[in-house]
């Protein structure tokens, strides 16, 4: 996912019966941030405009919060009229209901248009502090996001612990920017499935075969 642009919210959004239930609107300001501005095509599967796809796993990982806690936030939602969930076998499609009401649309052209530009040395000055705010941020979003991560590859207690390690190794690398890992590129991603495709490669290893041989070869 791109993580470029930016949504306006109307400042109405506090009298939103939502607004003071930390996790619903976690979870709901998380989805906005997420949907498609545009209609589009993903391995077959037409996501519109508001929407996107997701699981649920991947919400509680991307949100800090629990699987359940994410559960009932969505429902929240969408008992409200807020959201719309679709749910199949492979993927859970959530959609924002009404998103007009929440986030307003200008083009760049209006927006240009109404930012007024500052000192030159001010914008500079400015621009360096949010850079590094902007990048102390990202820290420690990564380092919280690694945390939750590895707390579910780890909960998964019927594995070797080396096996858990090597699998939270590998999905957890960044990407180039800094700000993703391997895991969350793929839109489907289930730890329990993962992991027990993972561990299953490790006992077919041939690397781990031939090296089991020569043990035994030199008993």
């Amino acid at each position: 996912m791109k993580r470029s642009g930016f949504i306006m919210l109307y400042r109405n959004i506090i009298d939103w019966e939502w607004y003071s239930d930390v996790n619903t609107s976690k979870v709901f300001f998380h989805c906005l941030l997420k949907v498609n501005y545009s209609a589009k095509r993903w391995q077959g599967i037409l996501v519109q405009k508001g929407e996107f796809v997701t699981s649920y796993e991947r919400l509680a990982v991307e949100t800090g919060l629990t699987i359940s806690k994410v559960r009932t936030a969505l429902s929240k939602l969408q008992s409200t009229n807020d959201i719309s969930i679709k749910t199949t076998t492979s993927y859970t499609k959530i959609g924002i209901l009404n998103l007009k009401n929440f986030v307003a649309e200008h083009s760049s052209e209006q927006i240009d248009a109404r930012v007024s530009i500052p000192n030159s040395k001010h914008l500079a000055n400015g621009s360096q502090l949010n850079n590094n705010q902007l990048a102390t941020t990202n820290t420690n979003n990564i380092k919280s996001k690694k945390r939750i991560f590895k707390e579910r590859v780890f909960s998964h207690s019927n594995y070797n612990s080396k096996i858990l390690q090597s699998f939270f190794n590998y999905w957890s690398e960044l990407d180039n920017s800094k700000l993703e890992m391997r895991f969350e590129a793929d839109r489907f991603f289930e730890v329990d499935k993962r992991l027990k495709k993972w561990a299953s490669n490790e006992r077919k290893s041939p690397y781990k075969a031939s090296e089991e041989n020569k043990l035994l070869t030199n008993r």
